[in-house]
C-alpha cells in the first residue's frame, strides 16, 4: 500500500465519522453533500478515493442499488461477508 493511502487528512476523517454516525447506506453523493451541508470543504474526488480506500481494507459494506449507484455504510462489527 502506497504511502498516499495511508495517510490520514481531516477529509478523510470526514467521510469515516459521517459513515460511522450512520446505520443506512449512502451513495458516495450523498455523502459528499452531507459533509458539505455540515460546512466541510471536501472535494467529492476524496469522497470517492476515500470510499475505495475502507472498502480496500473492508471497512465499508459496499451494495450497488436496483438503479446500479454504489452505496456504503460503515461496516456493523462483528458482519463480515
Amino acid at each position: 500500500m502506497s504511502q498516499q493511502h495511508r495517510r490520514t487528512t481531516r477529509q478523510r476523517t470526514a467521510v469515516a465519522d459521517l459513515l460511522r454516525s450512520s446505520m443506512e447506506f449512502r451513495s458516495a453523493q450523498d455523502i459528499h453533500a452531507a459533509l458539505r451541508d455540515a460546512g466541510d470543504k471536501v472535494g467529492l474526488a476524496t469522497v470517492y478515493r476515500t470510499l475505495q480506500s475502507l472498502a480496500e481494507v473492508n471497512a465499508v459494506d459496499v451494495l450497488q442499488s436496483p438503479d446500479g449507484e454504489t452505496l456504503y455504510r460503515d461496516c456493523l462489527t462483528g458482519h463480515h461477508h
